[in-house]
This record gives structure tokens, sequence and C-alpha cells, in this order.
């Protein structure tokens, strides 16, 4: 078993009932790879429970897993007060949060990104390397850095997006007074703005599937992940970035940049 395979089954497990001890957890994970090479358990002989579908190291390897994810908060030793130590085990309440969501999650990089990737075919790879960075920030408890690697990967598709707007200008007068007005924009906010003017001006000839909610799932996100970039990577603006905003920025990671790149699409067929 892989690596990414048995953190990606291992949160799957985390959802199934009736675990309350790392054996069990591991037997869950087992007959889940089962299921996932068309074996079915039920007509197998059951008396080494689930982890008879594990190959030699997998057990080894789901271990480091847990580690890993007691480590970042997901779960704790312990059962109750009777019960504190090794080899029970529970969700902590942010654990129980995150199983909840019942979707890929940051915890799991690997089938995160195969989400994205999937959501986002043909993506720009700079935007997939600072993505993959914020995520290991992420994973090893590096919050600030992780908001500033997702706020890099943001810039860079709100980047690719401006160029597509101004390919799409078919006035040449226009497409010089909007470049030249992008080129003295220093900042990115700055560059969103003069792009943001320009879309409210075509927005109108978009279809629907592409302006429903737009403000929130466009500039909402893109202000959040922006601020969040901005508060990590300058302390005397005396913000704090946490745990839980960074993941609610990367679970909104993937509608955000699905709706950038419907809307690069659409600069790319059409003039304005």
């Amino acid at each position: 078993m892989r690596l990414d395979e048995a953190r990606g089954l291992l949160m799957q497990a985390l959802r199934e009932p009736g675990w309350n001890q790392v054996k069990t957890l591991v037997d869950n994970v087992g007959l889940l790879k089962a299921r996932a090479q068309q074996i079915d358990p039920n007509k197998i002989a059951r008396s080494y429970g689930g982890g008879q579908f594990l190959d030699r190291g997998d057990v080894t390897l789901l271990n480091e897993v847990i580690w890993s994810l007691i480590v970042q908060g997901i779960l704790v030793p312990g059962l109750d007060d009777a019960n504190q130590g090794w080899p029970f085990l529970r969700l902590t309440e942010y654990g129980g949060r995150c199983v909840e969501a019942d979707r890929i999650l940051p915890h799991d990089p690997d089938g995160y990104l195969r989400e994205f990737q999937k959501a986002v075919p043909g993506v720009d790879p700079s935007i997939t390397e600072y993505l993959q960075e914020s995520l290991q920030c992420y994973i090893h408890g590096l919050h600030k850095a992780a908001a500033v690697m997702l706020g890099a990967a943001s810039e860079q598709a709100v980047l690719l997006l401006v160029d597509s707007c101004a390919n799409s200008i078919g006035n040449p007068e226009e497409k010089r007074r909007f470049d030249s007005d992008i080129e003295r924009s220093q900042s990115i906010f700055r560059k969103y703005a003069v792009f943001e003017k320009r879309l409210a001006a075509v927005r109108a000839t978009m279809p629907r599937s592409l302006t429903d909610n737009l403000d929130s799932l466009l500039r909402g996100v893109f202000d959040l992940i922006r601020s969040s970039r901005n508060d990590a990577g300058h302390p005397a603006s005396g913000g704090q970035v946490d745990r839980d905003a960074v993941y609610s920025h990367l679970r909104l990671f993937i509608p955000y940049t699905q709706r950038v790149y419907g809307l690069i699409a659409w600069f790319s067929q059409n003039k304005t």
C-alpha cells in the first residue's frame, strides 16, 4: 500500500461506525481495501478481521498515518476517563467536524489534489505547485506558510484570468487602456479591481452558470485568501491565521478555481 492510498483509505475508515481502537480502525481500512479491489469481504472467512486483506507492511504504514493525524489534531489516544490511552482512539472535536464534511479533505493531500485536477483539468502547473506546498504546510501545522502558498496559487489563477480578459477585448483602444491600467496596478488587489470593472461591463452577456453566485464565489473567496496571505506574511498587520481559517480556504479553493477557469474558457471563446 502506498502512503497516499493508506491516507485516503484511513480518512474513509474514520467515517465507518464501530471503531474505538487502533485495531478496529485498521480492520476497517482492510475491508475498504478489499471492496476497492472488488472483493466481497462477506464471502471470505473473517477469522482475522479486515486485517487479512492487508499486505505485509500495511499496518506499520497505517500506524504512521494514524500518528500523523494525531499530530494534526484529528485523532487523540484514549476513549473516555476510564480508558485514556493506547490502543483506544477517538476523534477530536475538530476531527469530528472534518469527518462530518464527508468529502475529500486537506488532511488527505493526494486525494485533494486528485479531486482538484479532476474539477479543473488542464490547470496551470504553477497553481498546482503552490497548492501542493500549501497542503504540505497545512498537514504539518505550518498554517501561516500554508496561507501564503495558497495566496500565491490564487494570485496566479487571477493573473491568468486577467490575461484572458485582456485577450478577449476586440477594440484596440479599449484593450490598450485595459492593459495600461493593469500594468500601472502594482498589487494583485488593484489588478483585480481593474478586471472587476471590465467584468461588470460584459457580465450580462455571460451564461448564468458563470454568473450565479459570482460575487461570493469569485470576489469573496479571492478576498478571504488574499487577506489571510497578507496577515500571514506581514506581522505588522496584527491579523491571525489559524488552522480553521486555512482549512476552510482550502475547501473553497476547488470551486473557486473551477469558476476562474470557467471564466477563462468563456473569455477565450468570446470577444468583448
